[in-house]
């Protein structure tokens, strides 16, 4: 039913050798796309204190 592409779960880790790229990648990704994220609410929260003071 299945075809999955590793036999084991140390294999999907790995990945032949390239699990080190994969996943420092991805880490950097999520890492960036969080830190993007609590600038922009931080940005949001400063714009609302602003619009409430002209107020």
């Amino acid at each position: 039913m299945f075809n999955f592409a590793f036999n084991s779960f140390n294999e999907a880790i790995y990945m032949n050798g390239h699990g080190v790229f994969v996943w420092s990648v991805l880490i950097i990704v999520i890492l960036t796309l969080y830190i993007f994220f609590i600038s922009y609410i931080f940005k949001i929260k400063k714009i609302k204190k602003k619009l409430n003071e002209s107020n």
